[in-house]
């Protein structure tokens, strides 16, 4: 499964002395902004020393991120990454569904065949 994206933002928000939080904002190839975190280990001048991906599902993401830039175009293959850890393929962004309203009310509409307003 190869994807690729624009790395749109990169902050980070140190928590204690020795750890931080980094975030990645970036455009996925449907241009759907993603957000993907990492815990991060300081150094004592307060340098990232190392980052650790916060879903396991994202490791390949986060090792790559964390040597690129803002504004960067990447493509990442997460086959292998998959494959070795048996994850099955799935929608990042499931499909909509209408709201409960409007499911309540084509429901009545079946149920009673009576005029509704729109």
């Amino acid at each position: 499964m190869l994807k690729t994206f624009t790395l749109h933002t990169i902050s980070h928000q140190q928590q204690t002395a020795e750890n931080g939080l980094i975030t990645w904002e970036m455009l996925d190839e449907q241009s759907k902004l993603r957000q993907v975190k990492g815990i991060t280990s300081l150094s004592q001048q307060g340098f990232i020393k190392n980052v650790q991906s916060v879903h396991r599902r994202e490791m390949p993401l986060v090792e790559i991120l964390s040597q690129r830039g803002e504004g960067d175009t990447f493509s990442i293959d997460f086959s292998l990454f998959n494959q070795t850890f048996d994850y099955q393929p799935r929608d990042v962004f499931p499909p909509s569904i209408p709201p409960a309203g409007n499911r309540l009310k084509n429901g009545l509409k079946m149920l009673f065949q009576l005029p509704f307003r729109r």
